[in-house]
């Protein structure tokens, strides 16, 4: 039986439009696709999670959420989010929080008895990073699992890295929380390592189309990606986060969340929009089922990268002739 998710994050009324490419500076585009949605990286991840297991409340009641916990500010407007889509699924985002700004700590303490018996605690930073710090450390002390996915990213406190069990940053968000660009996966893992040195325990390095790479204090284990026509990219970081919590509130151990998750991630990107994109437990399973991305070793403790070949798939690139000092024979595991 799968425990309660705990989401605690942002709504943001999302716009999205679509055309065929990002303007420039000072440019006009015209675009051929408009929608307009719910949104936020809070609401987004939560919603994401429900469905595996027009106004913010009756969205969440109609998923079966509980929704005791969303808070409303007055005086202030809801976060909006402005999303620019290009023909090829890339995308240009700016947001106003709003609303979002206004989340407490006493909003964590309400909800303390419900953390005390969930599974797994998420948050993002579309809110004040206080409040993100008070609630991951509220369930690191109740013995709940907790998970950042730190976008935006912005530099982060020792308290927030040491009250973090997972870490899931994207490619320009790992760079930002570390300088360091994930541009080969030795310097991904590298990355990685650098996030478990600050109190993290695992760092789940998200690379786009290319899969991800996790990071544990013993090695370091790649998930591919799985193929399929890419129209819109702008929520597949909030349905990885769905299927991974999910995943984990379940039980399942952390590698097959991160598959479960890939393939969530993967479906979203098929449509524009966020939580219209987001599948369903069916359709996620049946692509889990269908390709079921296997991790591969790539890495133990004692080495930097390991590739399966001298020819290192999992980039596109070979490696350097460092890496393969480092790593030894391609196709021999450490």
């Amino acid at each position: 039986m799968r425990k309660p998710i705990i989401v605690v994050g942002s709504y943001n009324a999302g716009l999205f439009m679509k055309g065929p490419r990002l303007p420039g500076r000072g440019e006009t585009v015209l675009g051929d696709q408009f929608l307009e949605g719910p949104g936020g990286k809070g609401s987004n991840q939560a919603i994401a999670a429900a469905k595996y297991g027009e106004d913010a409340r009756r969205l969440y009641r109609e998923l079966g959420m509980d929704a005791q916990f969303v808070f409303e500010a007055k005086g202030i407007h809801s976060g909006i989010g402005f999303v620019l889509i290009d023909a090829e699924g890339d995308n240009a985002i700016s947001v106003v929080l709003g609303a979002n700004l206004r989340l407490r700590p006493e909003h964590i303490d309400r909800a303390r008895d419900v953390i005390r018996s969930a599974g797994v605690l998420a948050c993002q930073l579309e809110g004040p990073l206080d409040t993100f710090a008070y609630a991951l450390r509220t369930a690191r002390e109740l013995g709940v699992t907790t998970i950042l996915d730190p976008a935006p990213a912005v530099p982060l406190s020792d308290e927030i890295y040491q009250n973090t069990d997972i870490i899931t940053p994207n490619e320009t968000e790992v760079e930002i929380l570390t300088g360091i660009r994930p541009e080969t996966m030795r310097s991904a893992a590298k990355a990685g390592r650098l996030l478990l040195s600050r109190g993290i325990r695992t760092a789940i390095v998200k690379l786009g189309e290319r899969g991800s790479l996790c990071v544990t204090a013993n090695d370091e284990r790649y998930v591919p990606a799985v193929r399929v026509e890419m129209m819109d990219a702008t929520g597949a970081g909030d349905a990885f986060a769905g299927g991974l919590m999910t995943a984990l509130a379940e039980g399942k151990p952390l590698m097959d969340a991160i598959a479960f998750a890939t393939c969530v991630a993967a479906i979203s990107v098929t449509k524009v929009g966020v939580v219209n994109a987001l599948p369903t437990r069916e359709e996620a399973d049946a692509l889990l089922a269908k390709v079921c991305p296997q991790p591969e070793l790539v890495a133990c403790n004692t080495c930097q990268i390991q590739c399966t070949t001298a020819g290192c798939p999992h980039y596109g690139v070979g490696p350097t002739e460092s890496d393969r000092v480092a790593a030894g024979p391609a196709g021999q595991e450490p």
